[in-house]
């Protein structure tokens, strides 16, 4: 019987999962832009290359989110979100907005496209929020179920 929920559940995760991906667009893909070692001066340095993001009301009504999400990236120490931009699959994807009596914040999901065997789905790295009003990133510690303030690194 437990099997049988085991595989059930899996199921219903994978098909809810992916019915949700495959009519999503990912807002943007990013490149890594810093080289693998300091050491190395050798290395391209790559451009940040963004996809038409007009698909997005958000991107218009908040301009400046998406370089703030980008210059995150670049910076982030979370490894999934490392790797990803190493192998130059990271994009990023909206997840809501909730406006609150102060501010307002947009949840994006980090992460890349990846396929499973039975097709593509996207594979979420970090999940971080933006303060609309302070600019501010919030990440989300999904094993504490809180937020928490992001402090760029100097």
């Amino acid at each position: 019987m437990k099997q049988v929920f085991f595989l059930f559940s899996i199921s219903l995760f994978a098909f809810c999962h992916s019915s949700n991906v495959t009519n999503s667009k990912s807002d943007t893909i990013v490149a890594p832009a810093v080289s693998d070692s300091l050491a190395d001066k050798t290395a391209v340095q790559y451009p940040v290359y963004a996809t038409d993001s007009t698909f997005f009301k958000i991107n218009n009504q908040f301009p400046w989110l998406g370089d703030t999400i980008r210059s995150y990236i670049q910076l982030s120490t979370n490894e999934m979100v490392k790797l990803f931009v190493k192998d130059s699959s990271i994009v990023f994807m909206y997840d809501g907005y909730e406006k609150t009596d102060t501010s307002g914040y947009v949840s994006v999901r980090l992460g890349a496209d990846i396929d499973n065997g039975e097709g593509t789905v996207f594979t979420t790295a970090e999940v971080i929020s933006v303060d609309i009003l302070s600019r501010e990133i919030y990440k989300y510690d999904i094993a504490a179920d809180s937020g928490y303030l992001w402090i760029r690194p100097q």
